[in-house]
């Protein structure tokens, strides 16, 4: 499961995306959820805002939504501009430069579309 950045409608794999988390694909689609929107609002609330979510749930205006989609996997969705985006993914693997420093991160996903995200 890969927890990124994403954009708008359509691919979610643009150069600027930024790998935000790595789950375990065994987690239920409520967990990865509640891990969504805590990465979400750990990242871009105010304290305020975080301090309101805590009190009370129903304050948060981004809760993480589930996106079912049958060609590519279920999607979990967070926030607006940016949002953060966890699929399930196949045959994650990390590229590595000759000094050991991750430069690429690949996958598959459930349509088996390769993609690539180089890291800065």
């Amino acid at each position: 499961m890969l927890a990124s950045h994403g954009g708008g409608s359509g691919d979610h794999t643009k150069r600027d995306d930024k790998i935000i988390a790595v789950l375990n694909s065994r987690l239920s689609i409520s967990r990865v959820a509640e891990l969504v929107e805590f990465l979400y609002l750990t990242e871009y609330y105010s304290v305020s805002e975080k301090m309101a979510v805590a009190h009370r749930k129903s304050e948060n205006p981004y809760p993480a939504q589930h996106a079912p989609r049958a060609e590519t996997g279920p999607l979990i969705v967070c926030g607006h501009n940016p949002r953060l985006i966890a699929r399930w993914v196949d045959e994650l693997r990390v590229e590595r430069d000759d000094n050991g420093r991750d430069i690429a991160v690949e996958w598959k996903t459930r349509d088996r579309r390769h993609h690539t995200l180089p890291l800065r």
